[in-house]
């Protein structure tokens, strides 16, 4: 398993903007704990968002569906200050970008929410003992997305069913909202379909305070759903830690069967930065898991050349939404539809 140190080079490697790296994050033992405080907003701290200003969500869709999506982006910012200024232009179509690459999976089944948050950047530092969830950048953004969840919960939601999903910090933030706000509500984990926390380590630890269980089936619902993707042959980066749950998207299944790449409905690339679509390519990669690592492993087709970012060979971090974007997009339908029919 790859285990943290504390340089700013690694946590560059963690925290990526989403065209040229994408995020990861420190080890799930070191998520703060009841009773952690944010510290006080600082003079280079950006404004708390008020997220009954529309301005501050990035989607506030139409309603033309029985179930929402609250999803969170991963990290785009590198901003000097440490966190991303959510009333900067530049930041926010980098965020815009990311929505149209990954939460556009949703968009054909459910109304998708999605908040502007102070996410940690990548110019964030840390001391020596210090972990990435310690940080005063990430537990603010954190924060953040909470209270936009909770804004949504109250005002906008109106009583739907709905799926939370993210990408690597937006998973990250969203792990530590389910521990904070699930465990002791009973409503609302009766109201989640699903949890689709793609691209970081959810251990048991994390899904007991929750109250939640990983998914272990293409049609069950009230679960979480989560995988890290990486070649046969990487040795994992830093987003995949000892304890991680994993769930193959072309099999929808937990053990270590082999699907051919004949059951991948399609790969879908876009430019993360802009969203600009630049191709789709159907039986793209296979998938099989590691059930020593929990990893995902998948082989590319030969001759690919994919930017991985700053990642050791194999790590498709980048790539946890593209390579299975058709099957993930169809299993949303097949799990708002298992949801209706059983609440119904």
């Amino acid at each position: 398993m790859i285990r943290n140190n504390h340089s700013l080079i690694y946590l560059c490697a963690i925290l990526g903007i989403c065209f040229i790296l994408t995020c990861g994050c420190t080890n799930g033992d070191s998520s703060p704990q009841d009773g952690d405080t944010i510290p006080p907003e600082g003079a280079d701290t950006p404004q708390e968002p008020d997220y009954a200003d529309t301005g501050n969500w990035l989607s506030l869709p139409s309603i033309d569906n029985e179930v929402d999506v609250f999803y969170v982006y991963p990290t785009v910012s590198s901003n000097s200050s440490g966190f991303m200024d959510i009333e900067s232009t530049e930041e926010r179509a980098l965020a815009q970008g990311i929505f149209t690459a990954q939460a556009s999976v949703y968009e054909s089944h459910a109304n998708v929410f999605a908040p502007y948050y102070r996410q940690m950047s990548t110019q964030v530092t840390m001391g020596p003992d210090e972990l990435a969830t310690d940080t005063e950048e990430f537990k603010r953004g954190a924060a953040d997305v909470e209270r936009a969840f909770d804004y949504y919960i109250t005002n906008l939601n109106q009583g739907r069913p709905f799926i939370i999903a993210g990408h690597s910090q937006g998973t990250m933030a969203l792990i530590e909202l389910i521990k904070n706000r699930f465990g002791d509500d009973e409503d609302l984990r009766t109201r989640l379909v699903a949890a689709y926390l793609i691209g970081y380590t959810v251990t048991d630890a994390d899904l007991e305070k929750a109250g939640l269980t990983a998914a272990m089936g293409a049609n069950d619902t009230g679960v979480v759903i989560t995988y890290n993707t990486q070649s046969p042959t990487s040795e994992g980066g830093p987003m995949l830690m000892e304890g991680a749950h994993c769930i193959n998207p072309l099999t929808w299944r937990t053990d270590d069967e082999y699907a051919p790449a004949s059951m991948n409905l399609g790969a879908r690339f876009y430019n993360d930065t802009t969203g600009e679509f630049i191709r789709e390519v159907e039986h793209y990669s296979d998938a099989r898991i590691n059930a020593k690592t929990g990893a995902l492993q998948t082989t590319i087709p030969e001759g690919e050349d994919l930017d991985i970012g700053p990642y050791t060979e194999g790590v498709y971090h980048r790539y946890d939404y593209a390579f299975w974007y058709r099957n993930l997009e169809e299993n949303v339908g097949d799990r708002i539809d298992a949801y209706l029919n059983t609440t119904a």
